[in-house]
């Protein structure tokens, strides 16, 4: 759909809702980024102050009043998920991106983005990123696997599901943040795909159900994110919230179990998604040291066996199975989080 076509009270191609929540030293930074990418004036960045109690909202709004481009609002404090579901309810964009405050996007690349959302009709349109460190320099994290979208062709329209699928056959996985993707505003609203209000690794359980429904998803190979490493935030689990990292990725993988479950009708594809689904619950089982909280009795343990693929998975899978989460945690130990 190209921009230039659309009547006037539509035309705007790619909205950005940038949640701000007592992010004052890295706002402004993130702002800046966006505003120096070729294109921007044709879009519209959307700034939801989520009860900041810094000067997250006196800068947001002093971005607000320089650009006619950004729109400011102030809201009561109801966490990430309520502030994005808040900007997606306000956008006016046909496309819609969602932008941390305490990170940045690469100008010439987000430039690009915007170039492929104004010609575009797919539902999704997927993109690459990298990471960076407190002072926006590029670091070797180590986490390049899940910020891109290896084994998916540029030239190629695809389903959601196939492009799941694809990355999983590739590398044993598939991006999940929702910042690696643009998305059509009229099928979010359309099939009420709103993120979890409450609930962090928000995005682990939103993505899946967003791309399996997405009739036509499009790759641009392009690094236009950067995330940004942060030793305090609430999302480097560290032991401090590791009780709230532990329940949501318990929440998030049982819900993701009967989504796919009742919505994935293809059998195989199915069985490539759940099988997925039982190896990253190992993960998640071990990573985030489930066997200390009360949580670990929501644990489908059987289930996860029932659906391991491969040896190695298949013997943790009947440890589990047999023995629990505690025993399973202590013999195959604990790792740090991704």
């Amino acid at each position: 759909m190209d921009c230039s076509r659309l009547n006037t009270d539509k035309d705007i191609c790619l909205s950005v809702v940038v949640p701000v929540y007592n992010v004052g030293s890295y706002i402004g930074r993130c702002i800046d980024s966006l505003t120096a990418a070729e294109g921007i004036e044709k879009t519209e960045i959307i700034l939801v102050d989520d009860g900041s109690t810094d000067e997250s909202g006196a800068v947001a709004e002093s971005y607000a009043d320089r650009y006619e481009f950004i729109t400011c609002y102030h809201k009561e404090n109801g966490g990430l998920s309520d502030a994005r579901n808040y900007g997606m309810k306000k956008a006016s964009g046909i496309y819609v991106f969602f932008c941390d405050p305490d990170d940045m996007v690469i100008p010439d690349a987000f430039a690009a983005l915007i170039r492929t959302v104004s010609q575009s009709d797919a539902d999704v349109i997927l993109f690459d990123g990298m990471t960076i460190g407190e002072d926006d320099s590029v670091v070797d994290s180590g986490y390049d696997v899940i910020l891109g979208h290896s084994g998916l062709d540029r030239d190629s329209d695809m389903s959601g599901l196939n492009a799941m699928i694809s990355q999983i056959k590739d590398h044993g996985r598939f991006a999940v943040t929702a910042w690696l993707m643009a998305c059509r505003c009229d099928y979010l609203l359309d099939n009420g795909l709103f993120f979890e209000k409450g609930l962090i690794h928000e995005d682990e359980l939103w993505t899946p159900e967003v791309l399996a429904g997405a009739s036509i998803v499009k790759y641009l190979p392009e690094k236009v994110y950067c995330y940004r490493l942060r030793e305090n935030s609430i999302m480097s689990g560290t032991s401090e919230f590791r009780e709230e990292h532990a329940k949501a990725m318990v929440h998030v993988m049982n819900s993701l179990y009967a989504f796919y479950s009742e919505q994935i009708k293809n059998a195989d594809e199915r069985d490539v998604l759940l099988s997925n689904w039982s190896g990253k619950y190992l993960w998640v089982l071990s990573s985030y040291e489930v066997f200390r909280f009360d949580c670990r009795k929501d644990v489908p343990r059987r289930r996860i066996w029932a659906h391991s693929r491969g040896i190695k998975a298949w013997i943790k899978g009947f440890v589990l199975s047999l023995f629990g989460v505690r025993a399973f945690c202590r013999l195959f130990g604990s790792g740090q989080t991704v």
